[in-house]
């Protein structure tokens, strides 16, 4: 059985290879087209042209695993089947099941080695791709990926930041407006101005955010204002866990790890914002990568009986299942995105659908 195990495992990991080289050289293909206009355009030089592209490459390839998993478990185990291997291994006694297990456990190893290099690899790979697109290849500078301008955002209960721009290299804000309202919304508790606050940690005490020429105005219940203070001198305050991050640039789902974007959900929920949209891509963050061993496991049991007749409708019917998966995994994410969907459930409503049809196909073989 280890002779066995061994030589299904080379020809399914062998073409498993050649398909993901295919798919590399055709994404590469792919955004050389996309970019080409910008590339021309702009001129960012060989060197960040090059990196753009490499550093794109690792999501984008994350994204066609599962696909690429079904091509090479339906060409695998269908020319088994084509040249009589399966009928051989189960008249040596050898089950469908048990002919499934090497390559269960090497979809499986996909799909972990999946999990991991989305988590590891491709959050940073895809935020570096971000910040040379717009900063090479769209021609729009350095500064613009670090600065951030006309910022009014929600703190957290009734707190609200304005400030004309705010540098997340630097921590730096520029003309900011702390405003603080009563427990209903309808009026001022206090107000202060700034001509600029900057992050700054003093020794035992953490961070803190040192303002200068600070005019701050305090209100009663009804809005009326009770005292106005001005300080000539820098003031250091204390202000809420995390606000240089919220201040900062928002990065996308796709490029913040797992615990990275669940972080974040808290600070965008302790803020009193919406987190729907990135509670679905945190479930999706887990859900994806099994895909390949989901698919896997439906096209498996479409090749197992493939023979010469029907190898063409085989190969077609497992390409569908696969197609449809992307397909209902974006349906299922927008409507999480819009919150018609409980995150939980658009996150993993895929791979339950599918797993379950897996199962099925599988008992099948035995009937």
């Amino acid at each position: 059985m280890r002779i066995l195990d061994r030589y299904i495992l080379s020809e399914y990991l062998y073409t498993l290879l050649g398909v993901l080289f295919v798919c590399v050289v055709v994404l590469l293909v792919y955004m050389i087209i996309e970019n080409y206009d910008e590339i021309l355009k702009n001129d960012p030089g060989l060197k960040y042209t090059t990196l753009y592209f490499l550093n794109s490459l690792p999501y984008n390839l994350m994204q066609v695993v599962p696909m690429s998993v079904a091509i090479a478990t339906l060409f695998t185990v269908g020319l088994f089947s084509r040249h009589r291997e399966i009928v051989a291994m189960v008249a040596a006694g050898i089950s469908t099941h048990r002919i499934i297990i090497p390559l269960f456990l090497a979809t499986l190893g996909v799909s972990l080695v999946a999990l991991f290099f989305n988590e590891l690899v491709v959050p940073g790979c895809q935020e570096r791709a971000r910040y040379i697109q717009k900063a090479f290849i769209e021609g729009k500078g350095k500064k613009i990926q670090t600065r951030s301008k006309e910022i009014f955002v929600k703190g957290q209960g009734q707190r609200f930041y304005v400030m004309d721009a705010f540098d997340s290299n630097t921590n730096v804000m520029t003309s900011p407006t702390v405003i603080d309202l009563n427990s209903n919304g309808s009026s001022l508790l206090l107000r202060m101005d700034a001509d600029r606050g900057a992050l700054v940690k003093v020794r035992g005490q953490g961070k803190l955010w040192r303002f200068d020429n600070v005019r701050r105005w305090e209100f009663d219940e009804s809005g009326r204002p009770v005292k106005f203070e001005k300080f000539e001198k820098p003031i250091t305050l204390e202000m809420e866990e995390d606000l240089e991050k919220f201040l900062s640039h928002r990065k996308k789902p796709e490029e913040m790890n797992f615990f990275e974007l669940r972080k974040y959900i808290n600070i965008l929920a302790n803020r009193g914002e919406s987190v729907g949209f990135y509670r679905t891509d945190l479930h999706l963050k887990i859900a994806f990568p099994f895909a390949s061993l989901i698919i896997g496991l439906i096209c498996f049991c479409l090749a197992v009986r493939l023979d010469a007749r029907n190898m063409v409708l085989g190969y077609a019917l497992g390409v569908v299942f696969a197609i449809a998966y992307y397909g209902l995994t974006a349906l299922s994410q927008a409507l999480g995105h819009h919150l018609i969907l409980p995150p939980s459930v658009s996150g993993w409503m895929s791979n339950c659908i599918f797993a379950t049809l897996g199962v099925f196909f599988l008992h099948r073989l035995t009937i």
